[in-house]
């Protein structure tokens, strides 16, 4: 059976059939029929590095980092006022000498005691200079000392453990300086000192000795007791900043009191940074 197409049907398909082939048309060859251009992809400006600085600037990211540092090292929190005071700096650079035997001599709150040992496993004695912490609270130490004589053979000294930057209130650090020889003594030509808070005691604790400008003689046994997850920092000076400290510009005062107040795994010593000479001298942290 054969179906039947109306005339009126057959000519409204074809119409229809036209109007579609003439839009298509029209949208292929008409130059002002245009789609918007694509956005660009979204970009990151600066490195990972400034990012991240841009990210711990704020007081309530630095303070945030304190109450989880202070919680995992198992101590109460400071507040901005304690970490914003003028730190007790105390300096003694009267030269004195002091020998195995001898007694001890005080200065900048520490008594300074050379003794000698037997090194471990070794058929010799070596010289060493034991700091006793004399105050109520945790100092950072700068104890600058000379081997007479020196010379090579206090290089091929074993190393004892010690942290090399903060001795705990009430306690002692002890580092070998030399292998020992009838007649040496101990040169001791500066002694400074900067009282710490318990939270500051560990954020500068986990500082290498070099980010502070020690000495590589009297700190390579740097091995601080620090609390459960966390380890010294792997802090590096900028080439600005070892100039400064090379100069004397920058002081070992200086570099301990910015890291008594900012943790190094979150911030870097910034160029031109002075000691508090005074109470909230800058906001905090240093540089938001």
């Amino acid at each position: 059976m054969s179906t039947v197409v109306s005339p009126a049907l057959r000519w409204g398909t074809i119409g229809g059939a036209v109007a579609i082939c003439l839009g298509i048309a029209s949208v292929g060859m008409c130059g002002d029929v245009t789609l918007p251009d694509k956005p660009p992809p979204p970009t990151m400006s600066g490195s990972v590095q400034d990012v991240m600085k841009s990210a711990s600037a704020t007081h309530a990211s630095w303070r945030a980092g304190l109450e989880r540092d202070a919680a995992i090292a198992g101590i109460p929190a400071p507040g901005d006022d304690t970490m914003a005071k003028k730190l007790v700096h105390r300096v003694d650079d009267q030269p004195r000498v002091i020998a195995p035997g001898e007694g001890s001599i005080e200065a900048a709150g520490l008594r300074l005691t050379a003794t000698t040992e037997k090194e471990e496993g070794r058929n010799r004695q070596a010289m060493l200079l034991v700091i006793e912490n004399l105050t109520d609270s945790d100092l950072a130490y700068h104890v600058v000392s000379t081997p007479r004589p020196g010379g090579a053979a206090c290089n091929d000294r074993l190393l004892l453990a010690h942290n090399a930057i903060v001795v705990a209130r009430g306690a002692t650090v002890t580092r070998s300086e030399c292998i020992f020889r009838a007649g040496m003594s101990l040169a001791i030509e500066r002694v400074e000192t900067i009282a710490l808070a318990p939270l500051s005691s560990v954020y500068v604790s986990r500082l290498p000795p070099a980010a502070v400008g020690a000495d590589a003689r009297l700190s390579r046994g740097h091995r601080p007791s620090l609390p459960a997850g966390m380890s010294v920092c792997t802090t590096v000076a900028s080439q600005t900043v070892r100039r400064d400290i090379e100069s004397g510009e920058t002081t070992w005062r200086d570099l301990v009191d910015f890291y008594a107040r900012h943790s190094c795994e979150s911030y870097q010593f910034p160029e031109g940074y002075r000691a508090f000479e005074r109470d909230r001298a800058q906001p905090l942290p240093v540089g938001s």
